[in-house]
Formats: C-alpha cells, structure tokens, sequence
C-alpha cells in the first residue's frame, strides 16, 4: 500500500470510531445538535473524500476528481484545525476543552494534521487553480447556514462566538479571507 493510502484508510478509521464514540457519549437530541459544528461536518466529509480515494487508489488510479475532493475536505479540517489554534483557544485560554477527550483531539488535531500531510506529500499533483474555489466552498456554504440559524433567525446559540458584539460581518470576511489563504497555501505547496 502507498503511504496516501495507509494515511486515508487512518482517516477513514480515526474518524468512524471518533463518531461512534460520540454517538455513544451523546443523546440522540445532543448528536443531532454535534452535526450544527463546522468541527464535525468537516471531519466528516474529510473522511468521506480520503474513502473516494482510498478506493480510487485501490483500484489503481488516483484521478484529478477524487484528488480535489480530497482537497476539498482538506481544506475543510485545516479550517477546523486553524480556527482552534487561532481563534478558539486564544478567545477560551483552555487547551482542555478543545482537546479534553479523543473525539475533540482526533476532530481539531490528529485528522486535520494526516490530511494535511497525506495532501501535500502524496496526492497534490498537479491540480489546477479551478480547485481553489471548490476549497473555499464548504467553508462559504457553512458560514452561510451559521449565519442564517445565528444572526438572522436566531434559532442556534452563537456557540463559536463569531457574533460577539454584533461582529458577525468581520467574523465572516476573516473566516473567508482564512479559508482563502488556506485553499491558495494547501494548493501551491
């Protein structure tokens, strides 16, 4: 097996057992409250996009359309990943609630750190800059349904803090501008 592969079927693994652990954890009402955090849908379509090519891999191709889906969810973790380490832990100063318990490590640390290597490593090869967009794209379509449920109908708890003081429209461009630069750093290097 090549190393993409050993690190995608990791991913895959790392993150089903993460959501069995949570579905264990959780009540049913608290599980369907866990798929509001960008955190948990990231994690997920990561490893929904490291499974598409594992298999493409398998069969013995890696083709350009598995390879930006790949950098798709990978765009998405390393979002997760840089709005802990940037936002999150510095607006908490806690270190023990984001990684207090292997869900929360495997979700903010362990997947966004294999893609992002497996990425660079062993599967950026070559793609064209039309990919960008496609990175910036769940973290657009997410930041639109948080923006909706939070600052317009108020039917979600603002529980990232993004609409401290009504900084909503700050939050938002920094997130996209972020995304951006993440999508633009993931496919040049």
């Amino acid at each position: 097996m090549v190393p993409s592969a050993v690190i995608n079927e990791a991913i895959v693994f790392i993150t089903a057992a993460a959501m069995v652990v949570l579905v264990r954890r959780v009540s049913r009402e608290k599980l369907k409250e866990s798929f509001r955090y960008f955190t948990v849908l990231s994690n997920v379509f990561c490893a929904f996009t490291a499974l598409i090519l594992l298999l493409s891999e398998l069969f013995g191709a890696m083709p350009a359309w598995a390879v930006a889906l790949k950098y798709m969810g990978t765009v998405a973790v390393t979002v997760t990943f840089l709005t802990v380490c940037l936002f999150l832990l510095p607006a908490t100063r806690s270190i023990q609630g984001l990684f207090s318990n292997g869900t929360e490590i495997v979700m903010h640390l362990v997947t966004p750190l294999l893609a992002i290597f497996s990425f660079l490593c062993f599967e950026n090869r070559g793609l064209s800059a039309w990919v960008i967009p496609l990175g910036v794209l769940p973290v657009l379509l997410y930041g639109w349904l948080y923006l909706n449920k939070v600052v317009l109908q108020r039917a979600w708890p603002d529980f990232y803090g993004f609409d401290r003081g009504g900084r909503w429209k700050l939050s938002f461009s920094l997130m996209m501008v972020g995304t951006m630069i993440a999508a633009v750093l993931l496919w040049a290097l």
